[in-house]
């Protein structure tokens, strides 16, 4: 074998034993924390309050999925929020004029358009996803209010409340939809070869480019993903609550983040996992429930997150010999 395999078999294994250790560490955080706020608001653990936070655990985990691909490829998305609320408005008026399958799929397009958008203009035209992605997100936001007329457009169908906000007995249909959809993710990422494209990109670009990965296409293929993630989150939002709303996902972009910077998605590309943004975005939920709880509102749940992705983008900076600190 040579001492090239050798090398790259030693990395293999060391990155597998990190993020299981991450993975360990970040589960304790959440045992810990749950123990916290059942210490401090005996609400925390009633069947309601667990339910809610389920719920709300899965719309980000929704997004989280995309985002992870987005973030694994050295990419980043912030219009997501905006994504959201325009194939949400754009899917209840057509489920309301044509029906929910015509809804569903007219959502979907619209996600896809802005995601595709998103990497053909970071790739095309050399401009950062962050910048892009910030005006995409000024762009969707306020057409989500113009096609709305600034109003909340009530969702007319009883078929397509069932499927995106119904339950299958005791569950809710959204956290069927999240564990599906994170299991195809999952999947996705680590057996095909699409997966190892993405880690290869954001890990080294060029290295990438050299063995002959298209990277430009990985990239608009992962913000297209975010896009259409985007949709989905948006058409369970609107089947949870019977009504699509243009500020809807307003600041969700923050805990999407967070939740994927947290679950060991490296903000520098090429290193994450599914389970890990699942892991991150429970914690996110618990601890926005939480403080909600203790009397504290957004303000706080934005402070806190804010911290959390310094902190998370700290203890994942490299050295100067590029292993992780």
């Amino acid at each position: 074998m040579s001492t090239k395999s050798t090398t790259d078999i030693q990395h293999a294994i060391s990155d597998a034993l990190d993020s299981v250790s991450e993975l360990v560490l970040l589960s304790g955080a959440i045992v810990l924390l749950a123990a916290f706020f059942t210490v401090t608001s005996p609400v925390f653990l009633s069947v309601g309050n667990f339910v809610n936070i389920i719920r709300q655990t899965a719309i980000v985990i929704v997004l989280g999925l995309g985002m992870t691909y987005v973030i694994i490829s050295a990419e980043i998305d912030v219009s997501i929020g905006g994504v959201m609320a325009i194939s949400g408005v754009v899917a209840a008026l057509t489920i309301n004029a044509v029906g929910p399958v015509a809804g569903v799929l007219a959502g979907l397009a619209v996600g896809l358009v802005f995601g595709f958008f998103n990497g053909l203009a970071t790739v095309r035209f050399g401009i950062p996803s962050f910048i892009v992605t910030i005006g995409t997100l000024g762009i969707a936001r306020g057409s989500a209010f113009i096609v709305s007329q600034q109003e909340p457009i009530i969702v007319r169908s009883e078929a397509f409340a069932s499927t995106f906000g119904g339950s299958v007995g005791p569950i809710p249909t959204l956290i069927l939809w999240a564990l599906v959809l994170s299991i195809i993710a999952g999947i996705a990422l680590w057996k095909t070869r699409v997966g190892r494209h993405v880690y290869a990109t954001g890990d080294s670009e060029q290295a990438a480019r050299y063995s002959g990965i298209d990277t430009d296409r990985v990239k608009i293929l992962t913000l297209s993903i975010a896009g259409v993630a985007a949709a989905v989150a948006g058409l369970l939002f609107i089947g949870r609550l019977g009504v699509a709303r243009p500020g809807m996902g307003s600041g969700i972009e923050l805990a999407v983040i967070a939740a994927v910077i947290i679950g060991g998605t490296s903000l520098f590309g090429g290193r994450g996992t599914i389970v890990g943004t699942l892991l991150g975005a429970l914690l996110i939920s618990i601890i926005d429930n939480g403080l909600v709880l203790l009397g504290y509102g957004s303000s706080w749940q934005q402070l806190i997150r804010g911290l959390v992705i310094i902190a998370a983008v700290a203890l994942r900076t490299k050295d100067e010999d590029g292993d992780w600190l």
